[in-house]
This record gives structure tokens, C-alpha cells and sequence, in this order.
């Protein structure tokens, strides 16, 4: 309850700086001017990210599972449904329950699967961040700004090596049973510790890791395309690293709590981000108004199809969102 009303204050805060200090009505201006063709390509892009996002997610869970990426397809839509207009992040609950719903799907092989998910991102996007930043035409007073963001990353990219450095253990510890020998006597929960390990080593599986990673790089270059499309909606003209730079920056910022749908700090970074690279003030936030729409509301359409279709096949209900919940704190 803290972290929702916490999340309020900051998305009212945010939103309330970004129209006090930019003018409402060019921002409308610069929007009614958008060019609906590039808009669209933008969509077909978002759709096309989801989709090697659904086939990567299918490799990180084992060959065996019972699951098609076409369910999963529609599994990741309704979470993001869910995330976009319930708070807590409850969409991320939903999506284990309803992947963990066929027989023979283990909870500890979905969320470890989620885990690794938001490691490759992450490493990709740290990755893409260091390639685009010596072509980025950032301006002499916001150097010391890019040095700071240049030792954060340093710090992140040193815990990654050492990660890869000492990979074999993690490995040999993800194939062992040492970790669920040391539960409580419970079976299930045993049983839980060993499927997250076995999700786990996907990741490090010789078959599946080239893959996993270049289905990641396509969907976060098809992600990048979409703030690039946008820009030119808006007849913003700075190079395709910016459009990098503003995929990291609304990721990241993404984390903060924030109320459902990343409401005011989705802005705040999306403008803040644009106003180095001379680009107005109204300009920035109508892009910014812009990527948030075409991000959440196609994406919670076709969720929400998705979700009344499935209804009686799914059985799904929030009194089972938070028994999964309750399931996967006790598994971890």
C-alpha cells in the first residue's frame, strides 16, 4: 500500500513539473501536427518487438513444458494489460498463473524465466547504450551528467564480467540439487527450488543462448525503431542513437513506483531525455505523451481481446492472482 501511494505522489509530481513548466498548448499543437503514417509504422514495430519478446520467452522455459508460443503470446499481452491499469505490478502475479496453469508447467520454471529475462534486457540495453554514447551530440554542460551515467554503467558492466568470469559455478550450482537439499522437508517447495534452477540454465544451455540473445537484440532493436518512427512523427531530426538513448532512459526509469501504466515518469524521462539534443520543450513532451500512447494503449487493446476470450477457458481470478503470489514468496 506504501509503495502504491508512493508511486501516486511521484506520478503526480512528475506530471505536475512537466505542464507547469511547458506550455499546454504548443505541446497540442506539436501532437495535432504528428504524421499518423509514421505512427503506425511505430505500432507494427511494438507488435513485432512483443513477438521475438513471446519466442525468446519460450526458450528460457524448458523444451518440455506444455506451452505454445502463440499462449504465451497472448499470456504476455493481458500482463501488460494488467500492469497498465492495476497497481503492484499485479500483471507480473497474472502472468505466472496463467502460464503455470497447464499440467506440467513448474512455477519455479516460470519465474525463473522472468528472472532471466530482465537480465538479458538489461545486459542488452547497457550493451546497446555503450555502443551509441561516443555518437551521441550531447551539448559541453551535460558531459558531467554522461560521466556519472558512464561510472554507473562501469559499475553494472563489472558485475556482469564478473558473473561471466565465475558462469561455469553458476552453472554447476543451477545443475545441482545442493540448494533444494537445504529447504525445510516440504516436497513442494523442493520441488519449486529445483524447477527454478533447471529455468535457469536455459540461459546457459549451448543450443539455446544464441537464440536467446538474438531474439532479444531484435526486440529491443524493434522497440528502438519505435522512438525513432516517433521523432519523425514529430519532425524531431536527431540521429538513431537518440532514439537508443531514449528506449535505456524510460526503461529505467520504468522502475520507480509510479501509479499503473508508468504514468508521469515515463514523461519525465521521455522529455528530459529529448531536451539536450535542442529539441523544444513542448516538442519533447509531445513525444513524450506520444511514445507513451503507442506503448500502452494498443498493447492493453489487444490484451484486453485476448483476456475476454480466454475468460472461461483461463478461469482466471484475482483471488488465484494472489494464492500464485503467495505460492512463488514461499518458492523463493
Amino acid at each position: 500500500m506504501r509503495r502504491f501511494v508512493l508511486g501516486l505522489v511521484v506520478t503526480v509530481v512528475c506530471v505536475a513539473l512537466l505542464f507547469r513548466l511547458i506550455p499546454v498548448s504548443a505541446t497540442k499543437a506539436a501532437l495535432r501536427a504528428a504524421d499518423p503514417w509514421f505512427i503506425a509504422l511505430a505500432v507494427s514495430c511494438l507488435i513485432a518487438s512483443l513477438a521475438a519478446k513471446t519466442v525468446r520467452w519460450r526458450l528460457l522455459l524448458p523444451e518440455t513444458a506444455p506451452v505454445t508460443t502463440g499462449g504465451l503470446y497472448r499470456i504476455l499481452h493481458i500482463s501488460y494489460l494488467l500492469n497498465n491499469v492495476l497497481p503492484a505490478r499485479l500483471g507480473d502475479v497474472a502472468r505466472v498463473a496463467m502460464t503455470t496453469r497447464p499440467p506440467g508447467v513448474r512455477l519455479g520454471h516460470v519465474v525463473s524465466s522472468m528472472l532471466t529475462e530482465r537480465l538479458t534486457d538489461t545486459a542488452t540495453l547497457l550493451a546497446c547504450f555503450l555502443i551509441i554514447s561516443p555518437f551521441l551530440p550531447f551539448p559541453e554542460a551535460y558531459e558531467s551528467w554522461l560521466r556519472a551515467v558512464w561510472l554507473v554503467v562501469a559499475i553494472i558492466v563489472l558485475g556482469v564480467l564478473i558473473g561471466t568470469v565465475f558462469r561455469n559455478r553458476l552453472g554447476a550450482l543451477a545443475k545441482s540439487d545442493r540448494v533444494a537439499a537445504r529447504l525445510p522437508g516440504n516436497v513442494r517447495l523442493r520441488e519449486e527450488a529445483r524447477s527454478f534452477s533447471e529455468g535457469f540454465r536455459q540461459l546457459f544451455s549451448r543450443r539455446r543462448v544464441v537464440p536467446i540473445w538474438a531474439w532479444s537484440w531484435g526486440a529491443w532493436t524493434g522497440a528502438f525503431a519505435i522512438n525513432w518512427l516517433l521523432m519523425k512523427a514529430l519532425g524531431i531530426h536527431a540521429p538513431f542513437a537518440v532514439a537508443v538513448l531514449l528506449t535505456c532512459t524510460t526503461n529505467l526509469a520504468m522502475l520507480l513506483p509510479s501509479s499503473p501504466g508508468y504514468v508521469g515518469v515515463f514523461h519525465a524521462a521521455a522529455t528530459l531525455s529529448l531536451l539536450p539534443f535542442d529539441v523544444g520543450g513542448a516538442t519533447a513532451l509531445s513525444f513524450a505523451i506520444l511514445a507513451h500512447l503507442v506503448n500502452v494503449v494498443p498493447v492493453s487493446l489487444i490484451g484486453a481481446v485476448f483476456l475476454l476470450m480466454s475468460r472461461d477457458s483461463v478461469n482466471f481470478n484475482f483471488q488465484a492472482m494472489r494464492s500464485q503470489q503467495k505460492a512463488g514468496a514461499a518458492a523463493e
